[in-house]
C-alpha cells in the first residue's frame, strides 16, 4: 500500500477521461468493470486512522510528536502549517491526505516525515544559491512539494489528484475530477509521476537509486533551504464549526448512483471541502430547476467524513438567501464561526427584573460605598449604547488626585448558576461586526440595567487609587459602588477639551451636564486625567511595553439597506489613549489582587514572545532596504516606526505603517494562562497592546 503522504499522478492520458467511484477513488472507464469486481466489498483507505489518546499523549511527551494550530492558506488550499514550537520556521503539511480531515483552526498532532520528504525552500531570485547543493537546477524531485516519489506501482490509484481536484473551484458541477481539463489544472501543482506500465519493474530499481540519491542531495542542503514536513495523526480539538456557507451544485454524471442520492455542496471558503449532502436536504425543486439557485446561499455542516472518502458527508442547515445581499452573508460569517446570534429564551429573560425603570433597593445601597455626588462620566464613541466603564478625577489637598475606574456591577444582575449565567458562559463574549453587535447578555440588561447612562444611579465595581500628578500610585482600593454619571462624553468631547486646555468649550458643543457639576468641572477633571494618563504611558513605555497599531477602517453606512457608503481610517487620538491609559491601570491592579489573593486560581492573560523566525526575517528585509533595525526587545522593536519616520517622510512612502502590520505578525495571540502551573516571572516577555 502506498505511503498515504506521497502524492502520485492520477491523470489519465490525453483523450481518456476519469471518473470517480462511489469513495471518491479514480477509475478509468475501460477498467471500471474490472476494478470493481476486484474490489467488490472492500473500501480503499484514503486517510490513516488516528493515533489512540494515548499514543499521542506518549509520543508528546518523548517528542516524537507535535502539537499545534493548524492553518491553511486560503489562496492555496493543499498548503498548510501549524507553529514550530521553537518558534523557528512553521511546520509543513502539504495536501488533503496530509491533512487528515483536519479543518482550519483545528488543535491537532503532527508526526515529522523522513528528512528526504521535507519541502524544499527555492531560492529567491538574486539570493546564492548554496553551494555544492545542486549543479545547475534542482534535481527534479527537488522542484515540487514533495521531495521523494513514490515508486511507479503505488502511482496507479492514489487518492490524493482526487481529493485535491475536488477542493479546486473550477466551474466544474461535478466537483471531483470527472473531466479531464479538471485533473490536468489540479496536477499542474502536484509532484507527479508518469510511467507506463510495461516499464514498471524495469524502473523500481532505478527508483531506489534515485530515492538514495535524493537523500544525498538532501542533507548536502544547507537547513535553511528545508522546510520540516509532516502529516497530521490525531485532532485535538476541533475548534473549526464545521459549518460553512457556500452553493449546491448537481453532480456531473447524471447516471451514476451518487447523482441520485447526492448534491454538491461547494463552500465559499476554499479551506473547507466539497461535501455531499443528500438530496432530501435540497430545495424540492433543485434537481429540475438547479439554476434558479445558482446564486443562493447556503448554509452546510459536515456530520461525518470516514476513511475511506475523499467527499465529507453534510447536512443542509439553511438556505440564507441572495449572494452578496448583508443580512444572509452576515449570518453567514456568524455561523460558519460558531457564533451563537439566537434570540434570548424566556427563561433566560425571566432572570433580569421586569418592571422598569428599575431602581436600586435601599439595602444595597448600605452595602456600598456611595459615589453618586463625585464628578464621574463615561467616555465612549458617540454611537455607543451600552456605557460599560466611566472615570473619575477629584484634586486632594495636597496636591495629589483621587481617580476612579467604574465597572458596570453586571454580577449583581447574574446569578451564579443560572440560566443567565449559563447562556452568558457559553457566548463568552459580545461580537462585534461593522453594521451590528451580537450581545453576549441580553440587551435590557447591556443596554438599560448595566449602561452607565448620565443622570441615573447605578451599581458599578470601581478601582480607586490616590495618585501622584507623574502617575505614582500611593494607594489603592478595590470595592462594590453606587455612581450617578453627570455626561456622556463622546470621544470628539474629550478631544476637544484637551485640545482647548485653557479655553473653556462653549456648552453647545457639549452633552448634556447634571445641575450638581458645571462644563468647567468636567473640563478640568479630562485635563488632569489627560496630564496623568501621558505620565504613566510614558513610564510603561520606558518599562519595556509595546504598542503594535494597525490601520482601522471605518464605515458610513446606508441607514436602510445596511450597505457601505464609504470609508475612512478611524483616528486614534489623545482622548482615546486617555481612555486606554486607566482601563490598563486597573486591569492590572485586578490581575495583582487576583494573583495575590488567590493564586491558586488567578486566570491571567500574557504575551509569549515573539516568533523567532518571524523576527529573523522582518530584521532581514530591513536590512536589505537599508533600514538596519533593532528587534532585541519590545522596546526596541516599539522604537522601530520613529526610526522610519524620518527616511519615510523624505521618500513620502508609508512604511512606518507597513512595518507595525508585519511586526504584528511576528506577535502570537496572548492566550489565558494559569500562574499556578507555570510561574508568572518566567512567562513575561513584554506588555503588548
Amino acid at each position: 500500500m502506498s505511503h498515504p503522504d506521497y502524492r502520485p499522478n492520477l491523470a489519465t492520458p490525453r483523450g481518456v477521461s476519469s471518473v470517480v467511484g462511489p469513495h471518491g477513488v479514480g477509475v478509468s472507464p475501460g477498467d471500471k468493470k474490472s476494478k470493481n469486481k476486484s474490489t467488490r466489498g472492500k473500501k480503499k483507505s484514503i486517510f490513516e486512522t488516528y493515533m489512540s489518546k494515548e499514543d499521542v499523549s506518549e509520543g508528546l511527551k518523548r517528542g516524537t510528536l507535535i502539537q499545534g494550530v493548524l492553518r491553511i492558506n486560503p489562496k492555496k488550499f493543499h498548503e498548510a502549517f501549524i507553529p514550530s514550537p521553537d518558534g523557528d520556521r512553521d511546520i509543513f503539511i502539504d495536501g488533503v491526505v496530509a491533512r487528515n480531515r483536519a479543518l482550519n483552526g483545528d488543535l491537532v498532532v503532527v508526526k515529522l516525515l523522513p528528512e528526504e520528504q521535507w519541502k524544499v525552500i527555492k531560492p529567491e531570485s538574486g539570493d546564492k544559491e548554496p553551494e555544492g547543493a545542486y549543479e545547475s537546477e534542482p534535481p527534479g524531485e527537488l522542484c515540487g512539494s514533495r521531495v521523494l516519489q513514490p515508486s511507479p506501482k503505488d502511482c496507479h490509484d492514489s487518492p490524493d489528484v482526487i481529493i485535491e481536484a475536488q477542493f479546486d473551484d473550477s466551474d466544474s458541477e461535478d466537483g471531483h475530477g470527472s473531466t479531464q481539463s479538471a485533473l490536468l489544472d489540479d496536477v499542474k501543482r502536484l509532484s507527479v509521476c508518469v510511467h507506463e506500465k510495461g516499464k514498471e519493474k524495469a524502473s523500481a530499481s532505478a527508483t531506489k537509486d534515485k530515492s538514495t540519491s535524493v537523500a544525498a542531495d538532501i542533507r548536502a542542503l544547507p537547513e535553511k533551504s528545508l522546510q520540516r514536513s509532516a502529516k497530521v495523526v490525531y485532532i485535538v480539538e476541533k475548534k473549526h464549526s464545521r459549518a460553512a456557507t457556500g452553493f449546491l451544485k448537481l453532480l456531473a454524471d447524471k447516471n451514476s448512483e451518487l447523482f441520485r442520492k447526492y448534491a454538491l455542496f461547494s463552500p465559499s471558503d476554499h479551506r473547507v471541502p466539497r461535501i455531499y449532502v443528500p438530496l432530501k436536504d435540497c430545495p424540492q425543486d433543485f434537481v429540475t430547476r438547479p439554476k434558479d439557485y445558482a446564486n443562493t446561499l447556503f448554509i452546510c455542516r459536515i456530520v461525518d467524513w470516514k476513511e475511506d472518502s475523499s467527499f465529507a458527508l453534510g447536512q443542509l442547515a439553511k438556505s440564507l438567501g441572495q449572494a452578496g445581499e448583508i443580512e444572509p452573508e452576515t449570518e453567514g460569517i456568524l455561523t460558519e464561526y460558531g457564533v451563537d446570534f439566537t434570540d434570548f429564551s424566556s427563561e433566560v429573560l425571566e432572570c433580569l427584573p421586569q418592571g422598569l425603570p428599575w431602581t436600586i433597593p435601599p439595602e444595597e445601597i448600605r452595602q456600598r460605598r456611595d459615589l453618586r455626588k463625585d464628578c464621574v462620566f463615561t467616555i465612549d464613541p458617540s454611537t455607543a449604547r451600552d456605557l460599560d466603564d466611566a472615570l473619575s478625577c477629584k484634586p486632594l489637598a495636597d496636591g495629589t488626585y483621587e481617580v476612579g475606574v467604574h465597572i458596570a456591577d453586571v454580577s449583581y444582575f447574574v446569578p451564579e448558576g443560572s440560566e443567565l449565567d449559563k447562556v452568558a458562559a457559553e457566548r463568552a463574549t459580545s461580537v462585534y461586526l461593522v453594521q451590528k453587535v451580537v450581545p453576549m447578555l441580553p440587551r435590557l440588561l447591556c443596554e438599560e440595567l448595566c449602561s452607565l447612562n448620565p443622570m441615573t444611579d447605578k451599581l458599578t465595581f470601581s478601582v480607586i487609587w490616590v495618585l501622584t500628578p507623574e502617575g505614582k500610585i500611593l494607594s489603592e482600593w478595590f470595592g462594590r459602588t453606587i455612581i450617578h454619571s453627570c455626561a456622556k462624553l463622546s470621544y470628539d468631547h474629550a478631544q476637544r477639551m484637551i485640545e482647548s486646555p485653557s479655553r473653556a468649550v462653549p456648552e453647545t458643543e457639549l452633552p448634556p451636564i447634571s445641575p450638581e457639576h458645571t462644563g468647567e468641572e468636567v473640563h478640568q477633571a479630562v485635563l488632569n486625567l489627560h496630564r496623568i494618563a501621558k505620565e504613566l504611558r510614558k513610564q510603561r513605555f520606558s518599562d519595556g511595553a509595546l504598542r503594535l497599531d494597525q490601520l482601522k477602517l471605518a464605515f458610513t453606512l446606508d441607514y436602510e439597506t445596511g450597505l457601505p457608503q464609504g470609508c475612512h481610517i478611524y483616528e486614534y487620538r489623545d482622548s482615546n489613549k486617555l481612555v486606554e491609559e486607566f482601563m490598563l491601570l486597573a486591569n492590572m491592579a485586578v490581575a495583582h489582587k487576583i494573583h495575590r489573593a488567590f493564586p491558586e486560581r488567578a486566570l491571567l492573560r500574557r504575551h509569549p514572545p515573539p516568533q523567532t523566525k518571524m523576527l529573523s526575517d522582518l530584521e532581514e528585509f530591513c536590512d536589505q532596504m537599508g533600514l538596519p533595525m533593532d528587534f532585541s526587545s519590545a522596546g526596541a522593536i516599539d522604537s522601530v516606526p520613529l526610526q522610519l519616520e524620518l527616511p519615510c517622510k523624505r521618500e513620502g512612502r508609508p512604511w512606518g505603517e507597513g512595518l507595525q502590520v508585519t511586526e504584528a505578525l511576528a506577535v502570537d495571540g496572548a492566550p489565558y494562562q494559569d500562574p499556578a502551573r507555570k510561574p508568572l516571572e518566567a512567562q513575561l516577555w513584554a506588555g503588548v497592546l
